[in-house]
């Protein structure tokens, strides 16, 4: 019988091969010597491959992939179901092209350690087959966070306590001042007790102020209705005939340190302290370049061009130079500024400068 021998060259197909695992060995080589730990998981999260520090990171050994470890495996039971309904939400392409999360991972000693985790679907043929992404163990991190508030409370306990003795001790020489004063009638030696009584009220000022910077970015930023804050701000401030206008539209918000609320009193306060025979003080919104700028404006006697840059510094001032300071403090732990560009003799205008992503109109009933 005849036969047939058919041969096929398959030197293309071996070179193919031969650059495919060239190409994997070079990246296996430099996923190595990432400090970070780089995972790919199937579908059902079980582990095809990872870099060498995530096996030094969880104690696992070579040996242990081989016979097979699913992510599941290395996370601790309390952010378990959380890690489990990420990974199914990024499986079932409803987690966009990136998940970030934080979350408590476990090493094979049971041991655990805090890590940050970014992940991207893998994608073939159209189809999410898997899961790729880095492991960030942020242990030092969170030591640092743990150090810092312990030193903030410590710092803020002595505050308190010495903010505590230095009113007390205040309180008993405002009261001596008083009885002294009572019994010395002469105008000059009135004139030097009038001068100590104006020191004393300066650092009981200074003392509360104290207390208010204390709390200064101790609680996180978070969105806040512009309009809602001059209303509840307005309600604290003695308006007497003073008409107040809010047209700052409702759902304007800012990303800002929740003390905000003060920087729009101490604007009303200013106007009513130092504006004269004002009758208005109002409230709107502008749109510049992408930022969004609130204005406080009144119909006063207005601020020198020479004043306009020192009413914000400490100390600067008829009354405690505080105020417009604390101000500029709070707005600038997210980034927003303050200026003043009234026109003397037309009223003061001072302008909160707010920069994009700083800002948003909230949606109705959000």
């Amino acid at each position: 019988p005849a036969s047939i021998n058919l041969i096929i060259d398959i030197s293309s197909r071996k070179r193919a091969e031969q650059a495919l695992q060239e190409s994997e060995k070079r990246f296996h080589e430099l996923t190595d010597l990432l400090p970070q730990i780089i995972y790919e998981a199937d579908a059902d999260g079980n582990l095809i491959y990872a870099n060498r520090i995530a096996f030094d990171r969880f104690g696992y050994t070579e040996e242990d992939f081989k016979h097979g470890l699913n992510v599941r495996q290395m996370f601790a039971q309390d952010d378990l179901e959380r890690v489990s309904a990420d990974f199914r939400t990024m499986i079932e392409g409803k987690g966009g092209q990136e998940h970030k999360g934080e979350y408590m991972a476990l090493r094979k000693d049971g041991s655990t350690f805090p890590v940050t985790i970014h992940s991207s679907p893998i994608v073939v043929n159209g189809r999410i087959t898997g899961l790729r992404g880095i492991i960030i163990d942020i242990t030092e991190r969170k030591r640092a966070e743990v150090a810092i508030r312990q030193m903030n409370k410590k710092l803020n306990l002595l505050s308190v306590i010495t903010r505590h003795d230095i009113t007390n001790q205040l309180t008993m020489l405002v009261g001596f001042l008083q009885i002294l004063e009572m019994k010395q009638p002469d105008s000059l030696t009135n004139e030097y007790f009038q001068k100590a009584k104006t020191a004393a009220e300066r650092i009981s000022d200074t003392i509360r102020f104290t207390k208010e910077y204390e709390n200064l970015g101790v609680h996180a930023p978070f969105w806040q209705d512009c309009h809602t804050l001059v209303e509840t701000a307005a309600k604290d401030a003695q308006l007497g005939s003073v008409t107040m206008k809010n047209d700052l539209p409702a759902g304007f918000e800012v990303f800002a340190d929740p003390l905000i609320v003060k920087v729009f009193f101490n604007l009303i306060d200013n106007a009513l302290r130092y504006g004269g025979k004002i009758t208005t003080i109002r409230f709107s919104a502008e749109e510049s370049d992408g930022d969004h700028i609130v204005v406080c404006e009144d119909d006063g006697i207005g601020i020198s061009a020479v004043e306009k840059e020192k009413i914000f510094d400490r100390g600067f001032g008829k009354n405690t130079g505080l105020g417009l300071f604390l101000a500029r403090e709070i707005l600038d732990i997210t980034g927003i500024t303050i200026r003043e560009t009234g026109e003397e003799g037309k009223g003061a205008r001072f302008e909160i400068m707010v920069p994009k992503g700083m800002w948003r109109m909230a949606e109705k009933g959000s």
